[in-house]
């Protein structure tokens, strides 16, 4: 074997994530602590190298899952529309806010909330 260590190499979704590995195909696989990687988000799509007693060798993010992103970009847009609905409510009952006034609050709100 040289000194080599056999390796396999797996390639999917990431199903879920720890602090000590990565699940891929409904199965955990660990981190080694003498080859640290970095772990990817949720979603990603990756490929490994895992040895021969189920550890990450190398790991390679090859792209995100798009319905991850499109699931953050939901979000985003449900939080605009929350606070343009509670601006809209605010300014309904008073005379003196125009309502061009209703979007420079909600901009206001929306920067405080995403802090």
């Amino acid at each position: 074997m040289n000194g080599r260590v056999p390796t396999e190499e797996v390639e999917g979704l990431v199903e879920a994530v720890n602090r000590t590995g990565l699940k891929l195909g409904g199965a955990w696989i660990n981190v080694s602590q003498f080859h640290p990687v970095e772990l990817p988000e949720t979603g990603a799509h990756v490929r490994l190298r895992v040895d021969a007693k189920g550890y990450i060798r190398e790991l390679e993010v090859l792209g995100v899952d798009p319905r991850k992103t499109a699931g953050a970009d939901r979000d985003d847009r449900i939080a605009r529309l929350a606070v343009l609905k509670a601006a809209a409510r605010f300014a309904a009952d008073r005379q003196d806010i125009k309502s061009a006034d209703v979007l420079t609050i909600a901009e206001r709100w929306l920067q405080w909330v995403e802090g």
